[in-house]
């Protein structure tokens, strides 16, 4: 009789284990994943700064031009600075543009997407997550989400 018992003690004590080591397994899982996410959002983010660096560079010099320009104009020297105006201008407008549209991009986008979207959906299973409402993780989450839309549907229309 006491086999028996400690036969179930080992039992659940060795799911116990297995258990934790599962979980050990999981989070250093997602460690690498969030080292190897920050790594790649460093890198992007790097590319996008130095396009914004670069951005104002061109307009510096687009401003340079169009200053040299409109003082050939105040000067009387027409002929020589209306090209170097339009081209200053032009380059301060492209690059003023180019920023504009770079930050924006920047700020929509999330680092730790990834990381993020996967630690929630590794945790709501254990009730430890929490989910935005309404949002399937899963697919059969999303499958039955779908069905609960088509449910509705169907019975709206009776």
């Amino acid at each position: 009789m006491k086999n028996g018992e400690r036969d179930k003690h080992d039992g659940v004590l060795g799911v116990a284990r297995d258990t934790a080591d599962a979980l050990a397994k999981l989070t250093l899982q997602h460690l690498r994943l969030a080292r190897l996410e920050i790594r790649a959002d460093l890198r992007a983010m790097g590319t996008k700064a130095s396009l914004i660096a670069g951005l104002a560079a061109l307009a510096i010099v687009g401003y340079g031009l169009a200053m040299a320009g409109l003082a050939c104009v105040m000067g009387g020297s027409s002929p020589a600075g209306v090209p170097l105006l339009l081209i200053g201008t032009a380059h301060v407008l492209v690059a003023g543009a180019g920023m504009i549209i770079a930050l924006a991009r920047l700020r929509r986008w999330r680092p730790m997407n990834l990381t993020a979207d996967e630690v929630s959906r590794t945790l709501i299973p254990l009730g430890i997550g929490s989910t935005a409402p309404g949002v399937p993780h899963s697919d059969i989450e999303q499958a039955a989400a779908r069905g609960r839309t088509a449910r509705e549907d169907n019975n709206g229309s009776r």
